[in-house]
């Protein structure tokens, strides 16, 4: 079992290449830190340097200083009644950027090389390795997870497929700094505990499943939905779903401190938000919402502008990997698949279904982990043909999805692929485009096309 082993001291060591050997376009447009990531990284600085998490009296001179946001003050951030501002992004990527910060700070305040202020250089880096290390530690989950269920080549495959051929790449080595890369090693670890607690029944096991769904819900609360895997797996009929009540029940007490487990990390969000806003539970995107009456899950999974299948047609091959799954092993099945239905559901009933500027589909990069599973299942599949001719027709469409979006990848970050507004024409037009044309821009989404996809809140 070494090749799977080797391959993710592979990967750890091309994504530290490739940040080191970027252009210095990434420190220039100071990306680490932009938009988003902002808002995510800030409760560090804001508790440790500025000690200010209530009035958050640092941010315009930071924003104005390194353009994170374009100069635009305030971004992300609401006044309350009481004249605290909130912060909407959760709090669970800060969690896991804290010792990379915190190394960062030490090493300015010691070196004296370059301003302890929280974002300059040295934080920079720090995020940068801060999201190679998430990223192989959620590949090691779901290696030990896959080598429960299938062979090291096998294994060794799908992890190729998912680190190198999906868009957890380009988060992970050309966009750190969002929620995603995180929320996939906490779904890859939610899938190793769980099926680890199934097969051993160790309490350990099931407290670690309740801290890595409290982690899961204060880094992207939207993924609450993941409860459906420890709920269902291993359950197939109905019978099977009595046996796991029975079997709930039975370990009722390891159960509530599961649960209490869950709660204390949950409460590490719901303090802030109390503190903020006076409220335990509280929204606080404001003025965003959801339209879970109208998903567009065919623009989410197939269009042109951001579509998943059609940015990372791996996990298009992985969604078909499902019947191969069920032939191995039915009660495999029902848990990720209905997970897998309901993030579908819920990330695109956002009001903003293409999620702002991104590379592909950027709220399905945590699903990953659960594709895997059927991805793995169709690939062994494939393995076990006589027919050659299908052998070689099915490792030539995964490497040629992996070298499309390698290619891509590099396309985007030199901006050939548009971040928001792209369409069917453009993406022909600059299909295999190393550089771009003067005229290529007429087949982006015009304006008055691009403002008529905005929803207005009912």
């Amino acid at each position: 079992m070494m090749r799977s082993k080797w391959l993710l001291v592979i990967l750890a060591a091309l994504y530290v290449f490739i940040v080191f050997n970027r252009e210095p376009k990434w420190r220039e447009d100071n990306i680490v830190f932009s938009w988003d990531k902002f808002g995510y990284y800030s409760y560090l600085p804001a508790t440790f340097i500025y000690h200010d998490i209530s009035g958050l009296s640092f941010y315009n001179d930071i924003l104005y200083k390194y353009r994170f946001t374009n100069r635009e003050p305030w971004w992300a951030t609401y006044e309350q009644p009481n004249g605290r501002r909130l912060n909407k992004y959760a709090v669970g990527v800060s969690c896991f950027e804290l010792p990379f910060f915190a190394a960062a700070h030490i090493y300015t305040k010691v070196s004296k090389k370059a301003e302890p202020d929280g974002y300059s250089l040295p934080y920079q880096w720090a995020m940068f390795f801060c999201s190679i290390f998430w990223t192989i530690t959620g590949l090691c989950f779901l290696r030990a997870f896959l080598l429960r269920y299938f062979t090291d080549s096998t294994t060794t495959i799908t992890l190729v497929c998912i680190g190198l051929g999906t868009n957890l790449y380009h988060y992970t080595a050309f966009d750190p700094g969002m929620s995603h890369p995180y929320s996939f090693m906490l779904f890859a670890a939610l899938l190793f505990y769980t099926d680890l607690w199934h097969s051993q029944y160790k309490s350990r096991h099931l407290y670690a499943i309740g801290i890595v769904l409290g982690f899961i819900i204060i880094t992207r609360p939207i993924n609450i939905v993941t409860v459906l895997i420890p709920i269902l797996w291993q359950v197939y009929t109905l019978t099977d779903l009595k046996n796991k009540l029975g079997l709930l029940i039975q370990y009722y007490r390891d159960v509530i401190i599961a649960f209490c487990c869950f709660m204390a990390v949950a409460l590490l969000q719901m303090s802030y938000w109390h503190y903020i806003t006076g409220h335990w539970i509280y929204f606080s995107y404001q003025d965003e919402f959801f339209n879970f009456s109208n998903p567009q899950i065919l623009k989410g999974l197939f269009s042109f502008r951001k579509g998943w299948f059609v940015y990372t047609p791996i996990a298009f091959i992985g969604s078909v990997g499902f019947y191969y799954l069920w032939k191995k092993d039915r009660k495999l099945v029902l848990a990720p698949l209905l997970c897998m239905i309901g993030l579908i559901y819920l990330v695109f009933s956002w009001y903003c279904w293409w999620y702002g500027g991104s590379f592909g589909c950027r709220p399905l990069v945590e699903a990953l982990a659960i594709i895997a599973l059927p991805l793995a299942a169709l690939i062994e599949a494939f393995k076990s043909y006589k027919s050659y001719a299908l052998k070689i027709a099915g490792n030539t469409i995964l490497i040629f999805f992996i070298a499309l979006n390698l290619f891509q990848t590099y396309q985007f970050s030199y901006n050939i692929i548009h971040y928001d507004r792209m369409t069917a024409a453009y993406y022909w037009r600059v299909f295999g485009k190393l550089q771009l044309e003067d005229s290529d821009s007429q087949y982006l989404m015009n304006e008055k096309e691009y403002w008529a996809e905005w929803p207005k809140k009912k």
